[in-house]
This record gives structure tokens, C-alpha cells and sequence, in this order.
């Protein structure tokens, strides 16, 4: 598997897979036009690169998220949880800044959901 990039854009975060370091990064603000139509080839990838890896680590660094990237961003935990659940290894490691309260709320409530390995990071 090649790796993948999406540059940042004023509504869309930067997206990177490195196949080597099996790592997914999310990073910036999350409010594109369509959410759904923007992380669809993020939720195929992260198929394919536990199909081929086992799993992976995903990194989320968002500092804003509006209500369809927030959906967009659960059902690709939900894929991934669901592959950890089958046996791969997969871990979230979601950061936030101290005075971003909403992301943290945010992270909480998704970890309380999920059954992966979740670590809430504070970047302060």
C-alpha cells in the first residue's frame, strides 16, 4: 500500500497514511461541504490497510469538528473498532489543546463508546 495525502485546505484536515509506520493522521479543522463524500476514500483506506497491516494507529489532532465530520469521524471508528474487536492491532491516540473543551468532551464521549485502545492527549 502507497501512502496517502490530503493537504489541508481552509474546511478539510490534512490527511496522511504511512504504510510504513502503519500510522493515520487527522489534523486541522473538519468542516468540508460534503463530509461524507471527503472522508469516504479515508474510510476505504483504513479497510485496505488493516486488510494488508493488521491494523494500524490512527492520529486525530482536530481542532474543529462540525456535526457531519463528527459522524464522518465516528463511522471511521467504528470500522476500526470493529476490526480491533476481530483481533488487529489498533490503537487512537486523540490530542487536543487545553482550552479546546469541545474536542476533549468529544474525545471522551467517543472513547466511552469504543472498545480500542483510546489515549486523550493534551498538547499544552
Amino acid at each position: 500500500m502507497d501512502k496517502f495525502y490530503i493537504e489541508a485546505s481552509k474546511s478539510s484536515p490534512e490527511v496522511l497514511y504511512d504504510p510504513e509506520e502503519k500510522t493515520l493522521s487527522i489534523q486541522g479543522e473538519s468542516y468540508p461541504e460534503n463530509s461524507f463524500t471527503f472522508y469516504k476514500p479515508i474510510f476505504e483506506l483504513a479497510k485496505n490497510a488493516i486488510d494488508e497491516n493488521n491494523g494500524f494507529n490512527l492520529i486525530i489532532k482536530v481542532t474543529y469538528l462540525n456535526t457531519s465530520s463528527t459522524k464522518s469521524i465516528m463511522n471511521l471508528l467504528d470500522i476500526i473498532d470493529e476490526s480491533y474487536q476481530k483481533g488487529n492491532d489498533i490503537s487512537v491516540k486523540w490530542y487536543y489543546e487545553e482550552d479546546n473543551e469541545h474536542s476533549y468532551e468529544l474525545a471522551l464521549d467517543f472513547k466511552e463508546y469504543l472498545e480500542l485502545p483510546f489515549d486523550i492527549i493534551n498538547i499544552n
